[in-house]
């Protein structure tokens, strides 16, 4: 890989575009702060770290390639730049104190890792900025024409020649962004590069990284699916290990799917079959004990409808305040399959299995989940 990138930094150093900023970071600049530290991840020859040091930031540029970093120094000497230039691995914990800087920039350097790494990257980012920071990034877009050329590694991701790739939507981005509150989010980045073969569709994403936890002022509705099969007599559940690298408390534990009911009109049927899908990949069969309701229009547009969960669980101190709806629920026949969500190693488990270790250890599964858990061994 080494030599891969060797090889692109010496073609950019011949580009007359190598020596002024990037589009994306003179597009960025207008939602940063007038000055403070700035990370700059992945610089490559650290020409956008140049610029933001002319803008009066303190800058630090980063890179994994040598080759880079040398090109880097080179240019930050010529240029008399105040740029620091430091070797960091994005694939590690980045080595930089907690809510450390006011501005962490990201040209085209964050779609090279897996999922589960992403988030972790992701989680660091939101670890080493200040609260009221900015996080800047321009990445691939699924609509790239290179997209689901070469091997697919997982979702979006591709094994293009020597090279990982990772490909983004609008709708990708904001999952792994979620905890950022939304100041661009598009798919009309550019490069000097990539505009001369017609690509004006990269993901530019600026965010900033909330100063304080918001007050809540309503009950936070979810739905919850325990999925059930029988397997040769066996009845069995769907098991995931909850990944959210931003909820060090319940990252690692076990859980059922379940997502927010946060679409205006949504039905719990829909959040539940949507939750299903994105987290397993796997298509909701039936629910247990559903019926088909009946849809009242008392005012001849409006729609109301009556549904009985398993069970419902409710957050009463402490964390978010919320108030979930669970069902019991069956999927067409298949496997779990890996999907980009906070979720993984997805996999079915023998529903003996599911309670002994419920029973034993509880710590181990995500603690709103644990009453439903409770009921479901019950019945």
């Amino acid at each position: 890989m080494s030599n891969v990138w060797q090889d692109i930094h010496q073609n950019y150093k011949q580009q007359d575009w190598i020596d002024k900023p990037s589009i994306f970071a003179e597009q960025a600049l207008p939602y940063f702060p007038k000055g403070g530290k700035l990370l700059e991840l992945g610089a490559g020859q650290a020409q956008d770290g140049c610029y933001f040091a002319e803008q009066g930031f303190s800058v630090i540029s980063t890179d994994l390639e040598d080759s880079a970093l040398e090109l880097a120094k080179q240019k930050v000497a010529d240029k008399g730049a105040s740029v620091e230039i430091q070797k960091v691995d994005l694939r590690e914990e980045l080595p930089f104190d907690n809510e450390s800087f006011d501005v962490v920039y990201a040209h085209l350097s964050l779609h090279y890792f897996d999922h589960e790494t992403t988030m972790r990257l992701i989680g660091e980012i939101q670890r080493v900025l200040k609260p009221g920071g900015v996080l800047a990034f321009l990445v691939n877009s699924v609509n790239d024409p290179e997209y689901k050329q070469g091997e697919e590694i997982e979702p979006d991701y591709f094994q293009i020649d020597k090279t990982a790739k990772r490909y983004f939507s609008e709708a990708t981005a904001r999952k792994y962004t979620q905890y950022f509150d939304v100041n661009l989010l598009d798919e009309l980045g550019e490069t000097y590069k990539d505009a001369a073969k017609g690509v004006h569709s990269l993901v530019r994403f600026v965010g900033t990284k909330p100063k304080k936890q918001k007050p809540y002022k309503l009950a936070i509705p979810y739905v919850g699916a325990i999925v059930e099969r029988d397997n040769n007599g066996v009845k069995e559940v769907l098991l995931q290990t909850r990944w959210k690298p931003h909820d060090p408390l319940y990252s690692g534990t076990l859980e059922f799917p379940a997502g927010v009911l946060d679409k205006p009109y949504e039905s719990v049927y829909e959040t539940a079959t949507r939750e299903i899908q994105e987290e397993t990949g796997l298509t909701l069969k039936a629910i247990r004990g559903e019926d088909k309701t009946k849809v009242y229009s008392p005012k001849g547009t409006d729609e109301i409808i009556a549904f009985r969960p398993f069970c419902c669980t409710q957050q009463l101190k402490d964390g978010k305040p919320w108030i979930g709806f669970v069902f019991i629920c069956e999927v067409e026949n298949g496997e779990p399959k890996a999907q980009l969500s906070e979720a993984k190693d997805t996999k079915w488990v023998a529903v003996s299995e599911v309670k002994q270790l419920f029973e034993s250890s509880p710590e181990q599964f995500f603690g709103l989940e644990l009453p439903a858990w409770e009921y479901y061994f019950k019945q």
